[in-house]
């Protein structure tokens, strides 16, 4: 089972409170991190991270204040912990490799995903519930010492997202931040436009739903900014471009290299989508495996090294989400509402 840590209060406070949590586990991801980069590389990233701090600051200064409070609370070096949520301040994709839907049900919309990452990610995932002074606010997917993998909060609206192979980097926000900051909106529009306000620093795709049934399918990139490629359901994405203009920006090599799997993936999706979008009709499309172990529902393997470690389903306007903590052919959905 992925582990549940509540936190109350300010952010600040439930910063320190994740921080305390994780102390020893967070000292180590920044250790291995050094380790793995080395001097010069981490120093690299270091400057970057302190050079982005400014914009973090100006457009989430709430997510500013969470991460000091992780620094505080872990005994930590705060640019040292803004790394752990800026896998883009070292020039590197997330390597995770994911098969998303967001669709319209019989209320509001159900917004899923199976989340492939290389397996020595397992041990790091949390489930974080967050609750400020009006009560719940969010419930989020993250690694410890991190701020987001996918969320949804207290109005209903949800997002899950899949890394994109794109040439074009930039100065921007790394996607960590804006992952928190779609959270702080009220309705797919909001985050839309939202995304359309921030800098990006590299390519991802984001799939947002909420309590209305609104859906949308945002891809993002450092050259183009935020392209809205779908506002109606369903939205099936995996690891590759939609948008015509983004698809241009592609690092097909990279994209090949790392995620070969991903148009077989959506090819599935697009097949076997029955039309119908309840909990057990997207459980059941996710839990495909065609094309196994490079399938929908994914394990590792020599051509493609992740495996699905989690799958959710938000139930927007049932304030609830299903999570799987593995492939859902193998393990069952456990309920959460609020």
């Amino acid at each position: 089972m992925i582990p549940t840590l509540i936190l109350h209060g300010t952010p600040f406070e439930r910063g320190r409170q994740h921080g305390e949590r994780f102390r020893t586990e967070i000292a180590r991801v920044i250790a291995a991190a050094r380790a793995e980069h080395g001097p010069a590389a981490y120093g690299a990233a270091r400057g970057q991270a302190a050079a982005a701090r400014p914009a973090i600051e100006a457009h989430a200064p709430d997510v500013a204040a969470e991460l000091d409070g992780i620094a505080a609370g872990a005994g930590a070096d705060p640019i040292d912990v803004l790394l752990c949520s800026g896998f883009e301040l070292f020039g590197l994709p997330a390597v995770s490799g994911c098969s998303a839907i967001a669709a319209r049900g019989s209320g509001g919309a159900l917004v899923a995903q199976n989340w492939d990452a290389p397996l020595s990610f397992a041990p790091e995932l949390v489930l974080f519930l967050h609750f400020g002074p009006a009560g719940f606010e969010q419930a989020i997917i993250a690694s410890y010492g991190g701020l987001c993998w996918v969320g949804c909060n207290r109005h209903g609206l949800a997002f899950v997202n899949n890394d994109l192979m794109l040439s074009a980097k930039a100065t921007g926000l790394p996607s960590q931040i804006v992952r928190r900051l779609i959270l702080a909106q009220e309705s797919v529009s909001a985050a839309t436009g939202q995304l359309q306000a921030l800098p990006h620093m590299g390519g991802r795709s984001y799939l947002m739903g909420d309590a209305s049934g609104a859906v949308a399918g945002v891809e993002v990139s450092a050259r183009f900014g935020a392209r809205v490629y779908q506002n109606a359901g369903p939205v099936l994405h995996t690891n590759h471009a939609l948008d015509p203009d983004i698809r241009n920006d592609e690092a097909e090599d990279v994209l090949m290299r790392t995620y070969p799997s991903s148009r077989h993936r959506l090819d599935v999706l697009e097949r076997r989508y029955s039309g119908e979008a309840t909990v057990a009709s997207i459980g059941t499309l996710l839990a495909d495996r065609e094309g196994y172990p490079d399938a929908v529902a994914k394990a590792y393997s020599a051509a493609e090294s992740t495996a699905t470690l989690f799958s959710v389903i938000f139930d927007c306007a049932g304030h609830a989400l299903h999570l799987a903590a593995g492939a859902p052919a193998d393990h069952a959905y456990q309920k959460l509402a609020w």
